[in-house]
Protein backbone atom coordinates (compact mmCIF):
# COMPACT_ATOMS: atom_id res chain seq x y z
CA UNK A 1 0.00 0.00 0.00
CA UNK A 2 2.70 2.75 0.70
CA UNK A 3 4.85 1.46 -2.37
CA UNK A 4 1.49 2.45 -4.40
CA UNK A 5 1.05 5.89 -2.64
CA UNK A 6 4.29 7.14 -3.14
CA UNK A 7 4.41 5.55 -6.63
CA UNK A 8 0.88 7.89 -7.17
CA UNK A 9 2.40 10.92 -5.58
CA UNK A 10 5.77 10.30 -7.97
CA UNK A 11 3.37 10.20 -11.30
CA UNK A 12 1.65 13.02 -10.03
CA UNK A 13 4.26 15.23 -9.20
CA UNK A 14 5.81 14.32 -13.13
CA UNK A 15 2.46 15.45 -14.35
CA UNK A 16 3.14 19.03 -15.93
CA UNK A 17 1.10 21.97 -13.81
CA UNK A 18 -2.04 23.39 -15.35
CA UNK A 19 -1.62 26.59 -17.76
CA UNK A 20 -2.82 29.44 -16.01
CA UNK A 21 -5.44 30.74 -18.41
CA UNK A 22 -4.91 33.82 -20.46
CA UNK A 23 -6.43 37.60 -19.11
CA UNK A 24 -7.53 39.66 -22.00
CA UNK A 25 -8.38 43.20 -20.99
CA UNK A 26 -12.38 44.19 -21.27
CA UNK A 27 -13.07 47.77 -22.68
CA UNK A 28 -15.02 49.95 -19.81
CA UNK A 29 -14.63 53.08 -20.91
CA UNK A 30 -18.33 53.45 -21.53
CA UNK A 31 -18.67 52.89 -17.82
CA UNK A 32 -19.85 56.03 -15.60
CA UNK A 33 -19.47 57.05 -11.96
CA UNK A 34 -22.52 58.90 -11.49
CA UNK A 35 -21.67 61.13 -8.36
CA UNK A 36 -17.98 62.48 -9.57
CA UNK A 37 -15.48 62.48 -6.82
CA UNK A 38 -15.72 60.57 -4.01
CA UNK A 39 -16.01 62.18 -0.74
CA UNK A 40 -14.80 60.09 1.85
CA UNK A 41 -15.25 60.97 5.53
CA UNK A 42 -14.18 59.44 8.91
CA UNK A 43 -15.79 56.27 10.48
CA UNK A 44 -15.21 57.42 13.67
CA UNK A 45 -14.93 61.17 14.43
CA UNK A 46 -12.66 60.40 17.63
CA UNK A 47 -10.89 57.54 17.30
CA UNK A 48 -10.13 55.28 20.73
CA UNK A 49 -6.51 55.61 21.22
CA UNK A 50 -4.97 52.37 19.49
CA UNK A 51 -7.55 51.83 17.24
CA UNK A 52 -7.37 52.48 13.26
CA UNK A 53 -8.19 55.57 11.54
CA UNK A 54 -10.40 54.37 8.68
CA UNK A 55 -12.42 56.77 6.27
CA UNK A 56 -14.82 55.33 4.02
CA UNK A 57 -16.89 56.73 0.93
CA UNK A 58 -19.82 55.68 -1.42
CA UNK A 59 -19.83 55.64 -5.04
CA UNK A 60 -22.01 54.68 -8.15
CA UNK A 61 -21.07 53.30 -11.14
CA UNK A 62 -22.93 51.96 -14.20
CA UNK A 63 -20.82 49.60 -15.48
CA UNK A 64 -20.81 48.74 -19.09
CA UNK A 65 -17.97 46.37 -20.61
CA UNK A 66 -17.96 45.78 -24.15
CA UNK A 67 -17.63 42.21 -24.66
CA UNK A 68 -18.01 41.99 -28.28
CA UNK A 69 -15.02 40.36 -28.92
CA UNK A 70 -15.83 37.26 -27.06
CA UNK A 71 -19.77 37.49 -28.09
CA UNK A 72 -20.69 33.35 -28.35
CA UNK A 73 -18.31 32.50 -25.70
CA UNK A 74 -18.16 31.79 -22.02
CA UNK A 75 -15.50 33.15 -19.84
CA UNK A 76 -15.07 34.56 -16.38
CA UNK A 77 -14.74 38.29 -15.89
CA UNK A 78 -12.60 39.83 -13.05
CA UNK A 79 -12.77 43.10 -11.38
CA UNK A 80 -9.30 44.16 -10.55
CA UNK A 81 -7.63 47.09 -8.49
CA UNK A 82 -4.31 48.55 -8.49
CA UNK A 83 -1.97 48.75 -5.85
CA UNK A 84 -2.61 51.59 -3.68
CA UNK A 85 1.23 52.50 -2.11
CA UNK A 86 0.53 55.08 0.34
CA UNK A 87 -2.50 53.93 1.58
CA UNK A 88 -4.13 50.36 1.13
CA UNK A 89 -7.58 50.89 -0.10
CA UNK A 90 -10.61 48.21 0.54
CA UNK A 91 -13.63 48.06 -2.11
CA UNK A 92 -17.03 46.55 -1.70
CA UNK A 93 -19.94 46.28 -3.79
CA UNK A 94 -23.44 45.20 -4.63
CA UNK A 95 -24.98 45.11 -8.05
CA UNK A 96 -28.43 44.79 -9.83
CA UNK A 97 -28.02 42.77 -12.66
CA UNK A 98 -26.31 40.43 -14.28
CA UNK A 99 -22.63 40.78 -12.53
CA UNK A 100 -21.82 39.22 -8.49
CA UNK A 101 -21.39 41.38 -5.72
CA UNK A 102 -18.03 41.27 -3.96
CA UNK A 103 -15.10 42.91 -2.68
CA UNK A 104 -11.24 43.34 -3.10
CA UNK A 105 -8.10 45.00 -1.59
CA UNK A 106 -6.06 47.08 -3.75
CA UNK A 107 -3.56 44.80 -5.38
CA UNK A 108 -6.32 41.97 -5.78
CA UNK A 109 -8.67 41.10 -8.16
CA UNK A 110 -12.12 39.11 -7.83
CA UNK A 111 -14.81 37.73 -10.10
CA UNK A 112 -17.62 39.46 -11.11
CA UNK A 113 -19.19 37.11 -13.83
CA UNK A 114 -19.00 33.73 -15.31
CA UNK A 115 -20.72 32.04 -18.38
CA UNK A 116 -21.95 32.80 -21.56
CA UNK A 117 -21.09 36.16 -23.33
CA UNK A 118 -24.95 36.92 -25.00
CA UNK A 119 -24.57 40.53 -25.85
CA UNK A 120 -21.99 42.89 -26.82
CA UNK A 121 -22.16 44.97 -23.72
CA UNK A 122 -22.68 43.59 -20.07
CA UNK A 123 -23.86 46.11 -18.12
CA UNK A 124 -24.59 46.91 -14.06
CA UNK A 125 -25.05 49.20 -11.66
CA UNK A 126 -22.42 48.90 -8.95
CA UNK A 127 -23.00 50.58 -5.68
CA UNK A 128 -19.54 50.84 -3.83
CA UNK A 129 -18.03 51.41 -0.47
CA UNK A 130 -14.56 52.82 -0.59
CA UNK A 131 -12.51 51.85 3.14
CA UNK A 132 -8.66 53.24 3.31
CA UNK A 133 -6.64 54.31 6.29
CA UNK A 134 -7.18 57.90 6.83
CA UNK A 135 -3.74 58.19 8.41
CA UNK A 136 -2.26 57.28 5.48
CA UNK A 137 -4.67 58.57 2.68
CA UNK A 138 -3.64 61.13 0.60
CA UNK A 139 -5.16 64.48 0.11
CA UNK A 140 -6.17 63.33 -3.30
CA UNK A 141 -6.21 59.90 -4.64
CA UNK A 142 -6.87 58.25 -7.89
CA UNK A 143 -8.03 54.48 -7.96
CA UNK A 144 -7.81 52.33 -11.40
CA UNK A 145 -10.21 49.62 -11.38
CA UNK A 146 -9.82 47.62 -14.40
CA UNK A 147 -11.63 44.41 -15.27
CA UNK A 148 -9.97 41.43 -17.62
CA UNK A 149 -11.88 38.40 -18.99
CA UNK A 150 -10.28 34.54 -19.19
CA UNK A 151 -11.88 32.83 -22.11
CA UNK A 152 -13.21 29.05 -21.13
CA UNK A 153 -11.70 26.51 -23.82
CA UNK A 154 -14.43 26.30 -27.11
Amino acid sequence: MIRFLALAALLLALLPAPAAAQAYPVDDSASQVLNGTVRMRWDDPVPRPGASSTMSGRMTVIVRLDVSPWLGRSGRIYKKLAPQPQAPVRAQWTTRGVMQPGQLRDGERTLVYAGPIMSAMLEDTFRVTLQADGDRLPDHSRLEFTFEIELESP
